[in-house]
């Protein structure tokens, strides 16, 4: 999905790991990343990344979950299972407080470096809105044609961006 964001705005995706990047960065083999912030100072790529577009439009295009085998699930005792459902529950808002506490380490780190943090404009914020919009469109089509109410979801993560960018 991000390298059908990436090309959508005009650029060459590269497929990498944050392991890689450092160096792709620091050898000019990429000139760019989509990445969350905290990885300016937890990868310390604020060390060869003197300018971090803010853009909110588009989001972040990756996700981070943890699956098990459903038969391995179902194998399962309800009790455990519960616990399982209980202990997620739990981890998606101490996961989500620790990223923004990563992330406000990040551009701490990076500007103390005297590097630039550019919020982008509202009319090209817009403007890449619109230019992954089919990227965005054709990921609702995939996801309905299997049942799910991908266009629902894809409303209720842009809400939820709109009301976080405020912050």
């Amino acid at each position: 999905f991000s390298a059908k964001v990436a090309k959508a705005l005009g650029a060459v995706p590269v497929a990498m790991g944050q392991g890689g990047t450092y160096e792709a960065l620091q050898k000019g083999v990429v000139e760019a990343t989509f990445s969350p912030i905290e990885v300016l100072k937890g990868w310390k790529q604020a060390e060869v990344i003197k300018y971090t577009i803010e853009c909110y439009s588009i989001g972040y295009t990756s996700a981070f979950y943890v699956l098990m085998n459903k038969k391995k699930w179902d194998s399962l005792p309800k009790d455990v299972q519960k616990v399982f459902d209980e202990v997620s529950a739990e981890w998606i808002a101490k996961h989500g407080e620790a990223w923004d506490s990563s992330d406000r380490e990040g551009r701490k780190f990076t500007l103390s470096l005297g590097n630039k943090i550019i919020p982008l404009s509202k009319k090209e914020s817009a403007r890449w809105a619109k230019a992954v919009q089919p990227v965005i469109d054709g990921y609702i089509k995939k996801v309905e044609s299997k049942g799910l109410p991908g266009k629902k979801y894809v409303k209720a993560i842009k809400k939820l961006i709109k009301k976080c960018a405020k912050k």
